[in-house]
């Protein structure tokens, strides 16, 4: 009786079939977890190239629309801390109304700092003269809204004092002497914050 003999199998041939169908699971799975961490260092470097870096970006908070929507120049200037001095020189002149208005218009807000280059003689006679305070305040208020990309392109804006003031980029965005360092959208015009008291 004759048994029928089983071919060898050659382990050469057993490990080129294994290679073919086993091959591309592999490198599926460490392809797909190599590409994941590529994708990712290249999301975390597009980010790092969208930063900007430039001195004017400080001032891109104008796009704040939702902030914008329900707020008054008042509002702004009467809640933030930075602007205590400023509001005690807007009661002081009575011209609260100003800011609370239809507007547009585009307030340039001195913040305590601002404030605090003034000698404490100036400011002392200041604060203690409502007619020199309101035409201080109309110093800093211009009719229209003047957006941060505006005033980089530069040009005079004529306040409510009917002073013409430069504005324009020298190193940082200024308006005159002072330098503006940051921008709020209001609903009735924009508020742009600097670091001089305009005289």
């Amino acid at each position: 009786m004759s048994k029928e003999q089983t071919p060898e199998t050659n382990p050469w041939t057993i490990a080129v079939v294994l290679a073919v169908v086993l091959g591309p699971l592999t490198a599926l799975s460490l392809g797909s977890k190599y590409a994941g961490e590529e994708t990712l260092e290249r999301a975390r470097a597009g980010l790092a190239n969208a930063t900007p870096s430039d001195q004017l970006s400080a001032y891109d908070s104008t796009r704040s629309a939702a902030y914008a929507s329900d707020r008054s120049l008042r509002d702004i200037t009467s809640g933030s801390a930075i602007f205590s001095q400023l509001q005690a020189a807007i009661q002081a002149a009575g011209t609260q109304e100003m800011l609370e208005g239809e507007g547009p218009f585009t307030v340039f807000a001195p913040s305590n700092e601002a404030f605090a280059r003034l000698p404490k003689e100036q400011l002392a006679a200041l604060m203690a003269d409502p007619e020199a305070l309101r035409a201080l305040i109309e110093a800093h208020v211009v009719p229209g809204r003047l957006s941060t990309t505006q005033m980089m392109q530069g040009l005079t804006a004529a306040n409510l004092a009917g002073q013409t003031v430069p504005v324009g980029v020298a190193g940082n965005l200024k308006v005159g002497d002072a330098t503006i360092s940051q921008s709020i959208n209001a609903r009735n015009g924009i508020v742009h914050v600097i670091d001089r008291v305009i005289l």
